[in-house]
């Protein structure tokens, strides 16, 4: 099965980078350029991951995940923030918000790696809480049966 990321950032340039990284390691990628559109998508499509960047227009990314935070999937899509905001109260700040990870731009070769190797963690992540959420509603089911 193939995963779909979503990649949500306003800078082409970065986004077509990110993309570039992505497709060569054989993911399914979705675009936003900003957080509105995203949270538009993530109700129209099955997302498996999402890949944000902080900074952009209409929706930021901190409103971003105020809003996604609401939703019913905010529990189900792990949410990696790469980001060129490298100081420690802004990092704090977005991960108060519960993302799996964060990975500061620009993305050189070995931060592409390390962001390859968070995607794959989280996407590890997501399919075992997927598993267990299966497992809980089947043995739910059973007991309730015997009752």
């Amino acid at each position: 099965m193939i995963n779909t990321i979503l990649v949500i950032d306003d800078n082409i340039i970065d986004n077509a980078i990110i993309k570039n990284y992505l497709y060569a390691e054989r993911y399914s990628i979705i675009s936003a350029l900003n957080g509105r559109e995203a949270l538009e998508l993530i109700e129209s499509r099955n997302i498996d991951l999402i890949l944000l960047d902080v900074v952009m227009p209409i929706m930021d990314g901190y409103d971003f995940l105020k809003e996604f935070s609401k939703t019913s999937y905010y529990k189900e899509i792990p949410v990696i923030v790469a980001s060129n905001l490298d100081n420690t109260e802004n990092i704090e700040k977005i991960l108060e918000f519960g993302v799996f990870d964060y990975i500061i731009k620009p993305l050189d070769h070995i931060n592409k790696l390390i962001l390859i190797n968070k995607i794959k963690s989280a996407l590890k992540y997501r399919n075992a809480l997927l598993d267990l959420n299966k497992a809980t509603k089947l043995i739910n089911q059973l007991s309730t049966k015997e009752a």
